[in-house]
């Protein structure tokens, strides 16, 4: 039985080793701010440090809900909420970094952020 355990944990570990971090989609947007220092910004940072190139990374955004418009080099995912709502967008440089920002947008109600 423990070493049925053990196997399982070091099958756990070699599925996930080299994998990238996880893009942190957890939170809701300011409506105030320029939406660069969230926990999403800073996920997109860790997820593709290390130079993946553009189309690369636009392909896992894709796969991951977000739709990309290459020619503007940028990629945006929005969820409404209420007459609100929250987007995730991800930029890119002209060499090619990836940069992400959180905001919240809301069409001519007033919102009380607490």
């Amino acid at each position: 039985m423990v070493s049925l355990v053990l196997a399982a944990c070091a099958a756990g570990e070699a599925l996930t080793e080299g994998a990238k971090p996880a893009l942190d989609l957890s939170e809701k947007g300011k409506t105030s701010g320029d939406g660069d220092n969230t926990g999403f910004s800073r996920s997109v940072a860790a997820r593709y440090a290390g130079g993946m190139p553009p189309a690369e990374i636009m392909q896992d955004l894709v796969s991951q809900g977000f739709s990309c418009d290459e020619a503007n080099a940028y990629c945006t995912r929005a969820v409404m909420d209420g007459v609100c709502a929250d987007a995730w967008n991800v930029d890119f440089s002209d060499n090619g970094e990836a940069s992400g920002t959180l905001v919240r947008r809301c069409m001519g109600a007033e919102v009380d952020e607490e």
